[in-house]
């Protein structure tokens, strides 16, 4: 309960969760599909769709293919299960409420989170039915009620009750306590273990029933509940995980399996509750961790010398020669296995810029060496070699949602310098950043003076709608950089000037950047005239929202644009509008990379259909297939087909977020299958996914996981251990390599049955949810492609 209270309170008071709607509203739909309706105090009926806002008194009713998830304005998750009868009793307007909240469930089933009324007050925050009050002690539950009058109780309860009549009401409990008692006792001020009430107290996997009769009493966790938790609208099921047959929204499951599976038979009487969250380790909660930024103290760094190299590492892994930096060894989530190393020369310029909780430091080495895979791996460098760093920028994916645009001013460099390490002058630099467009335009002005036989010269270097991804950017002449010396030879027309630019947003709120960069000219007539400049630059910009909201994804690639790569997935991170779901949780649009053209080009179903679907309403996840007729990517002013006839478009998205995710600090976990796709190949085939298993490792910050497909007679399995976390949020395994010339992890292995020769392919994912409570991959495994959800047991 008390890290429950903590993380509610630190995430309104550091503004990564929003604090409601600015009007008075207790909450509001932010998931319906099916026959969904609210009634409200003066007896109006009003339909529901995503975005109905409901207030005390409201009494919502779900037919019997009906769905609907309420988020309240303190952050509390109410969902709401088919033929479900709940009224709103009582609930505050605004997050710090002192009114507390009284929920009502006629009948059916709902499952909620509490927010921070329940975390402030719980004393005042309770759930009744006809039967039971439930008094939150904290968190998660499933609460289910029925009247064996109306014969609508579940037949599993038949040998439970053992011939009970009237009321009956159970409940399970996921996630922190409850106090289980029989009768109303939810009056101002009331408290359920006065009068001689029957309570019980219940801790994580431990379900509770309660009779019209006056019975109390701890159960086994009926098997219904389970049932309810894959499949919540009776439908027919699939066959099979990720069966063949056709998924809908209805298949999807939206409680994890271990709800009531194995841990929930408690012995009678036993009211201690378990603090670990069914998890086997005490959860301990790190969101505190991101107020102050980075919780992996991540630095990035630039360093230009004869190229311009980015790259990452923690700061126990920057190498230091007094206060100038040698070299790093890159942060094990990259999977590069670059070691750069600066070898030798003369430390020079070296500066720091601190201010607004911004610091960058910058410096070269005159006539030293660079290597990429530790000393001794590299050669000497004409000239200098020049490094800038900065705490990394943070959130990770924060550059791909923001809006607006920012201007940053140049506040550090080193001198540029030549290959003979003269000292020349940075005239100007400006970075101007458009984060509705995802673009930005960058500036610099570079003279060298003459020196010996050189005679110098005078650069513009202009950066044209540059785009960015991940905090980070790349320019070359090749594309959006141009290079125009004195005498007007410019990069676009002459093959002798050529170069590049290369950076990345620093600092928690993106207050910064960090460029390096590195150009030839050798349009003189005279080669003694040549020259190769290098330097590096920071800036200091206006801190942006961290708050911003955001749905991260993967999706396939069925045109095999990428057919060069091991990849075939895209990983991409959409403003929550930009992923466009339907009622049904059908997404038929969104945004991600496309071949060459960037990180964010708009799909669009066009002609294809959405073949299945799945959607879990607790942890927002979405996923599907599109197949069949042509979908649509605009990217470089064109649409550009994907002819789907032959294949398939998999994807899998987050739900809406505003916080980046805070994993356990230590511990382990397993995670359960809650919905897949059907594995399809480029060939026209489609599969059955036999099992998958997603394992982590908190402590060591790795996962395990492990995809079986069957497909076109032959069987896919993919397996890979030990693969680093990156930034928190992600992971990747490949077979191969990944970077070409660069002997990368190949954490991935692939067999076949029949043998498949030098398969390759990878396995990408992320975590979702603020403590990671749901998780998403796509694979590739040879071309066979598919979408698995997950959801922490336990939670």
């Amino acid at each position: 309960m008390f890290q429950r209270t903590k993380l509610a309170s630190l995430l309104l008071v550091s503004g990564l969760v929003s604090a409601g709607p600015l009007h008075a509203a207790s909450g509001s739909f932010t998931f319906v599909t099916g026959d969904v309706n609210v009634r409200k105090p003066s007896g109006q009926s009003v339909r529901v769709s995503k975005g109905t806002e409901v207030n005390a008194g409201d009494a919502i009713v779900t037919g019997s293919g009906g769905m609907a998830q309420l988020t309240m304005v303190d952050q509390a998750r109410i969902s709401l299960r088919p033929n479900t009868q709940f009224q709103i009793e009582r609930y505050g307007d605004r997050p710090d409420s002192n009114e507390g909240a009284v929920l009502s469930l006629l009948r059916g089933t709902l499952r909620t989170f509490t927010g921070l009324i329940a975390a402030t007050n719980r004393d005042k925050f309770v759930m009744k039915t006809r039967v039971a009050t439930v008094g939150i002690r904290g968190s998660g539950n499933i609460l289910y009620a029925c009247d064996t009058a109306d014969k609508d109780c579940d037949p599993d309860l038949a040998p439970i009750t053992n011939g009970a009549t009237g009321g009956i009401t159970v409940n399970h409990t996921i996630e922190g306590s409850h106090a289980v008692s029989f009768g109303d006792f939810s009056g101002p001020g009331a408290n359920p273990q006065q009068g001689g009430a029957q309570t019980l107290i219940t801790g994580p996997g431990q379900t509770v029933l309660v009779t019209g009769g006056g019975t109390v009493r701890y159960i086994p966790t009926p098997r219904f509940i389970a049932d309810t938790a894959i499949n919540p609208t009776g439908a027919a099921k699939a066959a099979g995980v990720g069966g063949s047959g056709q998924g809908s929204a209805g298949d999807s499951r939206t409680f994890g399996p271990s709800d009531g599976l194995g841990q929930g038979n408690k012995t009678q009487g036993n009211n201690t509750p378990v603090g670990n969250n069914g998890l086997g380790f005490t959860f301990t909660d790190a969101s505190g961790n991101l107020a102050g930024g980075d919780p992996l103290a991540l630095q990035d760094i630039v360093i230009a010398g004869g190229t311009t190299l980015t790259g990452q590492a923690r700061s126990s892994d920057v190498v230091h020669e007094g206060n100038n930096v040698r070299g790093y060894a890159a942060y094990a989530g990259l999977q590069s296995g670059l070691a750069p190393s600066i070898s030798g020369g003369t430390a020079v310029d070296r500066q720091t810029f601190s201010e607004g909780g911004l610091t960058i430091d910058v410096g070269r080495w005159d006539n030293a060496s660079l290597g990429f895979f530790g000393p001794g791996t590299g050669g000497t460098v004409p000239g200098s070699v020049h490094w800038i760093v900065a705490g990394s920028g943070f959130p990770a994916y924060i550059s791909d949602v923001l809006t607006g645009t920012a201007s940053y001013t140049s506040v550090v460099h080193t001198a540029p310098t030549n290959q003979s390490s003269t000292q020349g002058t940075l005239s100007s630099a400006t970075l101007d950043v458009n984060f509705t467009n995802r673009t930005l335009n960058a500036a610099l002005g570079i003279t060298m003076p003459a020196a010996g036989t050189n005679a110098g010269g005078t650069w513009q270097l202009a950066a044209s709608n540059v785009p960015f991804a991940f905090n980070t950017f790349f320019a070359s002449t090749s594309d959006r950089l141009r290079i125009t010396n004195a005498t007007g030879a410019s990069s676009q027309t002459n093959g002798n000037i050529y170069g590049s630019f290369e950076g990345s947003f620093v600092g928690a709120g993106l207050n910064g950047a960090i460029t390096g960069y590195n150009f030839s000219d050798q349009t003189s007539t005279n080669p003694n005239n040549y020259n190769t400049v290098t330097g590096v630059v920071g800036f200091q910009g206006p801190g942006q929202n961290t708050a911003a909201q955001y749905r991260d994804g993967i999706v396939s690639d069925p045109a095999g644009v990428l057919a060069g790569s091991l990849e075939r997935n895209y990983a991409t991170t959409n403003r929550p509008e930009e992923v466009v779901v339907d009622l049904q949780g059908r997404v038929t649009a969104f945004t991600a990379p496309y071949a060459s053209f960037g990180g964010h080009q708009a799909y669009s179903i066009g002609t294809a259909t959405v073949s299945q679907f799945g959607i879990d309403l607790d942890t927002g996840l979405v996923w599907g297939r599109w197949s069949g007729g042509v979908a649509i990517v605009n990217a470089g002013g064109q649409q550009r087909p994907i002819d789907l006839s032959g294949g398939s478009l998999h994807y899998i998205f987050s739900g809406q977020q505003n916080g980046p995710v805070s994993l356990p600090l230590t511990g382990t976990a397993t995670y359960d299958v809650i919905g897949s796709t059907s594995p399809t190949d480029q060939s026209g085939h489609t599969g059955t996914l036999g099992s998958a298993t997603l394992a982590a490792n908190f402590t060591n910050r790795t996962v395990n996981t492990n995809v079986n497909v069957s497909i076109a007679g032959q069987t896919i399995a993919g397996t890979a251990n030990d693969v680093p976390i990156y930034r928190e949020q992600y992971f990747s395994a490949f077979r191969g390599t990944l970077i070409p010339g660069l002997n990368a992890p190949q954490q991935l292995n692939i067999t076949c049955s029949p043998v498949c020769i030098n398969p390759t392919g990878s396995i990408d994912g992320f975590f979702a949810g603020r403590n990671a409570q749901g998780a998403g991959i796509l694979y590739n495994l040879n071309n066979v492609s598919g979408t698995v959800a997950f959801r922490r047991a336990g939670t």
